[in-house]
């Protein structure tokens, strides 16, 4: 008897579900039926408050996009609502996104960067990464394509106080060759509390995200948003401050033409900063007040997306000003030498990456001026790093290389089935007089001998086995 009764609950407890259902989809039809009822009447304001409930019911964004309101689309206040809803594709987010584009592009070129300094490039791809992920992220919302893709909503947000540390930390590293310590984690604090605070909303579903977007969701849209973007203003401020300081401290005074591209690039993307923050303040100061100051934003967009293109710009056409501080302290005076300690061993530590990994000494063209363009050095340090660390000329590090691998290949090859003269072209060699001349002075014999000699010591080891 109990258990009937607890069945006959739970199928009374279904039918209410299935007639809550039905009664919600019966506003939504009633809802979408009046709106274009209206539309028909040209009544755009009754058209616009039923299209608009219907909308945040039954999140059918693409209800506006219903000839049916042909009649009432271009009518106030109508107009609101189709601005609201509909895809615009207007050239000004347009160009927003295409600097983005252009910004993702730069970022994935330096993920494929084999230079020295890779703290610099993390850095620098990081602030423009955000840079562009902002700039993109806007653009759709402009062009209300984020409503057909939920999962986009706040996005970008959780980067706000990444711009002034990652920008703080690429000038100072570019500029004093600083290294990183486990304690300068604390600038990521504030972000990783942002992270924690957006985990429950980016893990919403897309209806649930759609809903806080037209203000129906669990929680508010952009809450805690004006908060977030002052914590944002007052971290610009005081990261850009202490950047302007350090660029005034180390600005150096190097009359030599080639440095001229690294100080302009260090000038010039701090006064890209500098404004970017002094529009980002005056714009907060101006929403704090109540007034919708539209023109400052854009003014902030098109800082940034100037910043993503000069450094697209600077990057195609002189991509070593980009690397770092190994190449400006090339061109400072360190007592007798030319680079720091630390610097020195780095630039050492990458010439061997590129001839015992790269074998960059198997490129018959290879010069000490391109060598120091791979190192993302000057030809003075490249050959002063050889001298120093191996003791060596340019020619004379190379050669070795070049022979070492020459033996290896000989000692794999004792059948002889390679001619001498491919193994001197494969090591790098241009022909084969060179090649003997150099073999002879490193192993008082020819190729040909230390192949016969090879043969040999095969012979005898088979003949005692």
């Amino acid at each position: 008897m109990k258990s009937n009764y607890y069945l006959i609950l739970i199928v009374f407890l279904i039918g209410l579900v299935h007639v809550a259902s039905a009664q919600n989809e019966t506003t939504s039809a009633e809802l979408r039926a009046k709106a274009i009822e209206a539309a028909q009447q040209e009544d755009a304001t009754t058209a616009a408050y039923y299209l608009d409930a219907y909308i945040k019911e039954s999140l059918d964004i693409a209800a506006i996009q219903n000839g049916a309101f042909n009649s009432v689309r271009d009518i106030p206040p109508f107009t609101s609502i189709n601005k609201t809803y509909q895809t615009n594709l207007s050239w000004g987010p347009s160009l927003y996104i295409y600097a983005g584009l252009i910004g993702f592009f730069i970022v994935m070129l330096f993920s494929f960067q084999r230079k020295i300094d890779r703290v610099s490039n993390i850095l620098l791809s990081s602030l423009i990464f955000i840079h562009s992920f902002f700039i993109i992220h806007v653009g759709l919302h402009y062009m209300n394509y984020n409503l057909y893709a939920p999962h986009t909503y706040s996005m970008s947000t959780v980067f706000a106080f990444l711009y002034g540390p990652l920008f703080y930390f690429y000038f100072k590293r570019i500029k004093t060759g600083y290294s990183f310590r486990w304690r300068d984690l604390v600038h990521l604090l504030p972000t990783l509390l942002l992270l924690i605070y957006f985990i429950p909303i980016y893990l919403l579903p897309a209806e649930e995200k759609l809903k806080i977007m037209l203000g129906v969701g669990i929680y508010p849209d952009r809450q805690y948003g004006l908060e977030i973007s002052f914590g944002k203003m007052i971290s610009l401020i005081t990261y850009v401050f202490f950047t302007v300081l350090l660029f005034l401290k180390h600005k150096n005074k190097i009359e030599n033409p080639e440095y001229r591209p690294i100080f302009l690039w260090q000038r010039n993307i701090v006064m890209f900063m500098v404004c970017f923050t002094m529009l980002y303040s005056v714009y907060m100061l101006l929403l704090v007040n109540y007034s919708s100051p539209s023109i400052m934003f854009h003014l902030q967009l098109i800082t940034l997306s100037s910043f993503v293109v000069y450094a697209a710009y600077v990057a195609f056409t002189n991509p070593k000003t980009l690397l770092g501080y190994q190449l400006e302290a090339s061109f400072l005076k360190y007592k007798n030498s030319g680079l720091t300690t630390s610097y020195s061993i780095e630039l050492k530590e990458a010439l061997i990456d590129l001839l015992e990994r790269e074998r960059i000494y198997r490129d018959n063209e290879l010069s000490l001026n391109s060598l120091a363009d791979r190192l993302g050095t000057t030809r003075h340090s490249a050959s002063q790093i050889i001298n120093e660390h191996f003791d060596l000329n340019f020619f004379e590090l190379i050669n070795q290389y070049r022979i070492e691998d020459a033996m290896k290949q000989f000692e794999e090859d004792v059948a002889g089935d390679k001619n001498i003269i491919d193994i001197a072209y494969a090591v790098g060699y241009n022909n084969k007089a060179t090649f003997n001349k150099s073999f002879k002075k490193m192993n008082d014999m020819t190729p040909s001998q230390y192949r016969k000699q090879l043969k040999k010591k095969v012979l005898e080891v088979v003949a005692t086995g």
